[in-house]
């Protein structure tokens, strides 16, 4: 095992910079990345985006297969930030035990991850918005290392809308006193851009984390700016087929879930409120979509910049009952919007080319030109650049069909009556394919799910690209496969013994294990199984499902928790194939179990705004004029 303190030594070493690959572009690529907070794909938010419809969407690649593998905010995070999966980044929720930013910086991960690498690479990084949970008052000192300008949301007013503090670089956090915090933050992202494209030379990457469209702290409903509070008054969530669903699928459901009770009127009432709420603060978000391209194309750069727009995780409004919220394995939770346009994507095209958020580093790494062999060797993810530039070769390496969901701790919701569980935590995997496709999950309280998700839309002329015939199994995720009630059939249990053989790689995988799951089965077949065929053998399911294989998977250990745990512990989640995967990442971090958050006691309140802000009047203020009215929190307020 390589030291910790070694690993940083070549952390810090590497700060003298990577070398670029001889044939990349001398004129780099730009990167600017929009990352919203709990935004849907299946719930049609982005319908409600015109700017983002228009400048993003009819101009590059939506990736229609993309995924959250944690579907809570902190663990997606750091996640993408470190190239990891959350068994390995140990980051496994959004508060203590099982992480926030305190943990994060405990761990040593914020001194081996994605602005480092790229600031190595001769980038300039900035940050603006929310960055991880937990970043707070207490905290604020503590600036996030590897950004050479960071302007982050601080705890605990992260989630007012109408209430936004910030702290530049670590200095005393900032009120901004009479406007929206949707207006501010587009006000800093301009300003920002302003700076990087005519005050430096070097390519750039900035991240604008928002809060639209997360509920308020408590649950509350999010509050649009007052210009947008009048928009979709009668934009209902959508029923979609799995939305309150009757009793004979409920009873298919695990764990907690199967306890939802039929969602009545008031509570649809609420989730279709809660639904307009969202389209409305999202507005806010389009007009910086829109700010943003208009200042790229002005500078004339715009051609040389990705813009990329995701979600730390996805939402549910009402299916399967729950009522409004995240952190379930299902498509609305974990599959997340995912929009790309810049240097070589395909205008207007919509992909089902897989990825995941641990790919985002890798393939960013690929962009400023950093040859792979200089990457960290921690990593989990691939670039899925060349899917960016060939979304629709579905021959590509890089398509990826295994993508490893996971979750600890306790579910939640956000509508009211309805209570969290702590009962949620759970390993999944979702296999992507065009001939088969289907999501498995193993739940802490010992319960099995397995759906067929295939949708295939068939072409009766191709030559006219004509497509007339869609074939959908069960993408709604109803009709569990594996639920007793059901009746498996021999062919169900088989591939449920192949479903299991791949978790017990992907649950725990670090490396080269994790982006393809395949070589360890192979070769746990050919050390151990004396029947295993010779030659080539295994590397897709459908090849997995040949019946000379029966022996093989029946053969190998059952996953299970022991028990539901609000945290990953290792013995907690045994066996683990290879051995050597219980290690989950410690390699590369610091073992930090058990920690305190600090705190600070306020003997002031910090004043909301008087009235809601974010009037048309203000749409288009700059910082400097939102600085007039700002001001610094008093040591009562921070609790120093």
């Amino acid at each position: 095992m390589v030291p910790f303190s070694a690993l940083l030594l070549i952390a810090i070493l590497a700060r003298q910079g990577f070398a670029a690959l001889p044939t990349c572009n001398a004129q780099r690529p730009n990167i600017v990345f929009i990352f919203t907070d709990d935004q849907d794909l299946h719930l049609n938010s982005l319908d409600y985006m015109q700017n983002v419809q228009k400048l993003i969407v009819d101009q590059g690649t939506t990736f229609a297969k993309h995924f959250a593998t944690v579907s809570n905010c902190c663990p997606s995070r750091a996640s993408l930030l470190r190239g990891q999966h959350g068994h390995n980044t140990n980051i496994t929720h959004v508060r203590n035990p099982g992480g926030n930013y305190q943990k994060w910086r405990l761990m040593g991960e914020d001194n081996n991850y994605l602005p480092i690498w790229l600031q190595n690479a001769g980038y300039r990084t900035e940050y603006i918005g929310k960055f991880l949970n937990g970043y707070s008052k207490a905290l604020y000192q503590h600036t996030p290392k590897g950004w050479d300008h960071i302007d982050a949301l601080v705890d605990p007013w992260v989630y007012d809308f109408n209430r936004p503090v910030f702290s530049a670089n670590g200095e005393t956090p900032i009120l901004f006193q009479g406007y929206h915090q949707t207006d501010v933050l587009r006000a800093k992202m301009t300003a920002r851009l302003k700076y990087l494209t005519e005050e430096q030379e070097k390519p750039f990457y900035l991240t604008l984390g928002t809060v639209a469209p997360h509920v308020r702290t408590g649950g509350d409903l999010p509050i649009a700016q007052v210009r947008h509070q009048q928009d979709f008054l009668t934009a209902k969530a959508p029923r979609t087929k799995n939305f309150n669903p009757d009793q004979a699928y409920t009873d298919q459901k695990p764990s907690w879930l199967k306890e939802f009770k039929f969602l009545n009127q008031s509570q649809l009432n609420r989730i279709d409120e809660h639904y307009r709420r969202r389209v409305q603060t999202l507005q806010g978000v389009d007009e910086i979509v829109h700010d943003v391209v208009e200042l790229l194309r002005e500078k004339n750069i715009l051609d040389n910049t990705y813009i990329v727009i995701s979600a730390d995780n996805g939402y549910h409004m009402g299916q399967h009952r729950a009522g409004a919220g995240k952190t379930l394995p299902y498509i609305t939770d974990t599959n997340v919007p995912f929009l790309v346009r810049g240097p070589d994507v395909p205008r207007g095209i919509i992909s089902t080319l897989p990825s995941k958020h641990l790919d985002l580093a890798p393939t960013f790494l690929e962009i400023a030109c950093v040859d792979e062999s200089e990457y960290p060797v921690f990593l989990d993810g691939r670039s899925v650049l060349s899917n960016w530039h060939n979304p629709r070769n579905e021959t590509d390496p890089n398509h990826h069909d295994i993508i490893n969901i996971e979750f600890w701790g306790s579910g939640e919701s956000e509508l009211p009556g309805q209570s969290g569980n702590r009962r949620n935590s759970y390993k999944a995997i979702r296999v992507i394919g065009t001939k088969s496709s289907w999501l498995y999950t193993k739940w802490c309280t010992g319960d099995t799910e397995l759906y067929d998700t295939l949708v295939r839309i068939l072409s009766l002329h191709p030559m006219l690209a004509v497509y007339l015939i869609m074939i959908q199994n069960d993408p709604w995720e109803l009709n569990n496969l594996a639920y007793e009630s059901n009746n498996p059939d021999e062919e169900t249990k088989g591939l449920i013994h192949r479903l299991n053989g791949i978790l017990l790689v992907t649950k725990s995988c670090q490396q080269d294990n994790c982006r393809n799951p395949w070589t360890v089965l192979q070769n746990h077949c050919k050390t151990e199984d004396p029947d295993c065929p010779d030659g080539d053998i295994f590397s897709n399911l459908e090849a997995a499902m040949d019946t000379k294989y029966d022996a093989f998977f029946r053969s190998l250990p059952k996953f299970n928790f022991k028990e539901c745990l609000l945290v990953q512990v290792a013995d907690n989640e045994e066996p683990f194939l290879p051995v050597s995967s219980k290690k989950l990442g410690g390699d590369f971090r610091e073992h930090v179990d058990r920690y305190i958050d600090p705190s600070t006691d306020s003997t002031k309140e910090v004043p909301y705004n008087s009235q809601q802000q974010g009037t048309q009047e203000q749409r288009n203020v700059q910082i400097d004029k939102m600085m007039e009215t700002a001001r610094e929190l008093t040591s009562e307020e921070l609790g120093t």
